[in-house]
């Protein structure tokens, strides 16, 4: 292995020992090892075309919105709370 030094933030040593204490990696070593070895393969495995089409909607479909919203076209006075309890009721009605 070839050793490499680094000095971190407080904020991020702190975040590796506390990763590594919770049990997911022996030591800071083996956290280390482990977040280069997965940057290393997705920096490998470019994105899919059917990814880059889903990515491609995604954005579109962000952009109609943030264009909507913009032109004020938004949903005034919504309660989820209140949206999924009665999604619930209708579930369990049809269910029942």
């Amino acid at each position: 292995m070839t050793p490499v030094a680094i000095q971190l933030p407080d904020e991020l040593g702190q975040f590796v020992k506390q990763t590594v204490r919770a049990g997911g990696f022996q030591d800071e070593n083996e956290f280390f090892v482990s977040y280069i070895a997965s940057l290393k393969d997705q920096s490998e495995s470019p994105l899919t075309e059917q990814e880059q089409d889903t990515i491609a909607v995604l954005r579109a479909n962000i952009q109609h919105a943030v264009a909507q919203a913009e032109r004020g076209e938004v949903i005034q006075d919504f309660n989820m709370d209140a949206f999924l309890q009665e999604r619930h009721r209708e579930h369990a009605a049809a269910h029942a």
